[in-house]
């Protein structure tokens, strides 16, 4: 058996938020919240979610997934290891792909008022990517942001 070479590497991505620090680490942290952009938000297929019910340190969330019309079965278990309401989350999470080991990772989020109503929030990943792809990772974190801004825009409507 050929074990697949371990990539490291690490990306930071920074975005700002024309919503108040609350809400935005509101939006990051609470359990529906979460479901409508982190996991409902790309059209996959969800197969299973089990959500942290609070964001606390030693909570622990899971996911199974596919891409929309693939049969492939990915998998994120997260555990939440510090939380700082309206200053920082941290959490370390394994993917898998079929059952296969992905990548493991710790992911630090710090969120910054920035002026009136409006929030920094600084993302960095640290990970062991065993596809090698951290362009890739960093491309659909970046994406999840906007769908995070998404999320902010639809509550301050609602």
């Amino acid at each position: 058996m050929t074990l697949a070479k371990i990539t490291h590497g690490s990306f930071t991505l920074e975005r700002v938020y024309d919503a108040p620090l609350s809400r935005v680490f509101s939006a990051y942290t609470e359990a529906e919240a979460r479901h409508r952009w982190l996991i409902r938000s790309n059209g996959w297929t969800v197969h299973e979610y089990r959500p942290a019910e609070q964001a606390r340190s030693g909570a622990t969330e899971s996911s199974k997934f596919s891409p929309p019309g693939a049969e492939t079965v990915l998998t994120n278990d997260t555990t939440f290891l510090d939380v700082q309401e309206n200053d920082r989350v941290i959490i370390a999470y394994s993917m898998t792909v079929d059952g296969a080991p992905l990548s493991s990772s710790l992911l630090t989020t710090e969120f910054h008022a920035e002026g009136e109503g409006r929030t920094r929030l600084v993302l960095t990943e640290q990970g062991a990517y065993l596809d090698g792809n951290i362009e890739g990772r960093a491309e659909g974190s970046k994406w999840l942001l906007e769908q995070l801004a998404k999320e902010l825009t639809a509550a301050a409507a609602a």
